[in-house]
C-alpha cells in the first residue's frame, strides 16, 4: 500500500506525521524503524499517527526510531497538534485553534497560532534532587524528574561546549544506569547563560542519541534549575536545533504544575512511500 505523510520538525526534533483517522493503520515496529532510518528511509527521530478518540479530538501515538512505542514526547505533541488543526481537527479560538488530544501519559491541550504551538502539559513528578553518580570515573550530582517520561538532568557549565563525544559518551552511560530503573531515562546537560536563559543538549531513550531538541527534557531542566534556585518561570530554552522555547511552570513540592510548552513548529516536506503492511 501506499503510505502518505507530512515530515515536521520543532527545533530540529523531527517526526514523521501520519493521519490514521481512519484508524486501520497498525505498523510494526521493524516498519517503523525502517522508516526513521536516515539512510535507508525518511528519516526521523520518530514517528507520530493521529487517530481517533471518542473523548478527544484525537489520540497521539509516538514511537521512538527504535520502533518502541514511548508514553509522550513534547515537541512531537507540539507537531501532533498541528498537523491534526491540518486536518480540520479542533476549535477556532479567535487567531488561534485549539486542540485536546490523548496520550499515554495523560490528555493534553494545545493551541496554535500560524506556526507557534502552546502545548498545555501534565504535571511532573517524582522529582529527586542532588543524586550522586559515577560517570566517566568521576562523581556528579544530577537529578531525575518524570514530565510525562523519564529524564536525567545533569548541570554543566557550559552545554554547548561539550563534544558531540561527551554528550554521546556519558548520555549513553548515564542513561543505562541502575538508580533510573530498568527503563533508564533520558539525559539532559543543562547549563544557565549570563542572560538567564537556559542551554541543553539531550541523549534521548529509544533514539539512543543527540536530538536536536526535546520539549519533555526542555521542561525538565527547567524545573529542576528552578528548584535549585538557578532560573525562574517563565524561562527560554535553546536546544540544539537552535530555536527557543518557552516554559512556564508553577514550581512544587513534587516538581511543578501549570507547565506551558511554547514554541515553533515547521513542515519539512509531503511524501508518500510503498510499505507492506
Amino acid at each position: 500500500m501506499r503510505l502518505h505523510f507530512k515530515k515536521m520538525n520543532g527545533l530540529g526534533n523531527d517526526f514523521i506525521m501520519i493521519d490514521n483517522l481512519e484508524g486501520k493503520l497498525e505498523l510494526p515496529s521493524d516498519l517503523i524503524q525502517h522508516l526513521c532510518d536516515r539512510r535507508k528511509g525518511i528519516g526521523a527521530d520518530g514517528l507520530i499517527t493521529i487517530d481517533p478518540s471518542k473523548s478527544s479530538d484525537f489520540v497521539m501515538r509516538y514511537y521512538n526510531s527504535d520502533g518502541g512505542e514511548a508514553e509522550m514526547c513534547g515537541n512531537g505533541g507540539r507537531c501532533a497538534a498541528h498537523f491534526a488543526a491540518s486536518l480540520g481537527l479542533g476549535e477556532r479560538m479567535g487567531e488561534r485553534i485549539s486542540v485536546r488530544f490523548d496520550t499515554l501519559a495523560g490528555s493534553l491541550e494545545a493551541w496554535i497560532g500560524g506556526y507557534t504551538v502552546a502545548l498545555s502539559m501534565m504535571d511532573t513528578k517524582e522529582m529527586r534532587l542532588n543524586i550522586p553518580l559515577q560517570v566517566a570515573q568521576v562523581e556528579k550530582i544530577v537529578h531525575f524528574i518524570i514530565a510525562a517520561t523519564r529524564h536525567v538532568v545533569a548541570p554543566v557549565e557550559d552545554a554547548f561546549a561539550l563534544t558531540d563525544e561527551q554528550v554521546d559518551a556519558w548520555g549513553r552511560e548515564i542513561r543505562h544506569k541502575s538508580e533510573f530503573g530498568p527503563i533508564g531515562a533520558n539525559v539532559n546537560f543543562a547549563s544557565v547563560n549570563p542572560d538567564g536563559s537556559l542551554a541543553i543538549r539531550t541523549y534521548e531513550k529509544g533514539v539512543e542519541a543527540e536530538t536536536y531538541g526535546c520539549g519533555t527534557g526542555s521542561i525538565s531542566s527547567a524545573v529542576v534549575l528552578g528548584h535549585l534556585g538557578r532560573c525562574q518561570s517563565p524561562v527560554e530554552v535553546m536546544q540544539r536545533g537552535g530555536d527557543l522555547l518557552k516554559i512556564t511552570f508553577d514550581k512544587q513540592p513534587f516538581g511543578a504544575s501549570g507547565v506551558i510548552l511554547e514554541g515553533p513548529v515547521a513542515d519539512n516536506f509531503d511524501g508518500s512511500v510503498e510499505i507492506e503492511v
